[in-house]
């Protein structure tokens, strides 16, 4: 019998279990992320939580402390398009407001129920994770 069936078995399972080992670092992260800004401890965050974490995660990454952030700031916290997007003024950095507006547009893509307040569940979901990165 041929070897490459093998081999290609053995491809095909290592990418099957590639999401296996991102998904638990996503997950952690989401619930860091409910963890630390969820400051009532009701289980959800609202948008003035939100608009908290997002301003102290902008304290810290403004490491030069210049009240902006550049692309290199943000890291991998927001695409190259969503930086764009939450850089009206295209001046290739983000004020602290410009930077509460992206999470503030995250959180409203996260609350799936439009009930105002994001949930452990909505955290999961991919609009969810995008929020966890900028705020946790």
């Amino acid at each position: 019998m041929p070897k490459r069936p093998v081999a290609t078995i053995l491809a095909v399972l290592s990418l099957l279990a590639a999401p296996l080992v991102v998904f638990p670092i996503t997950t952690a992260r989401a619930a860091n992320a409910l963890t630390a800004a969820d400051t009532d401890k009701d289980g959800t965050l609202d948008k003035a939580e939100v608009d908290a974490a997002a301003g102290a995660q902008f304290d810290k990454l403004d490491k030069d402390k210049d009240g902006t952030l550049d692309k290199v700031e943000v890291g991998k916290r927001l695409s190259k398009t969503d930086f764009a997007a939450a850089d009206p003024d295209n001046d290739k950095t983000l004020t602290k407001a410009e930077y509460i507006a992206a999470a503030d547009k995250a959180f409203a893509a996260a609350d799936a129920d439009h009930d105002g307040t994001v949930d452990a569940k909505e955290l999961h979901s991919k609009a969810g994770l995008a929020l966890s990165k900028l705020i946790k």
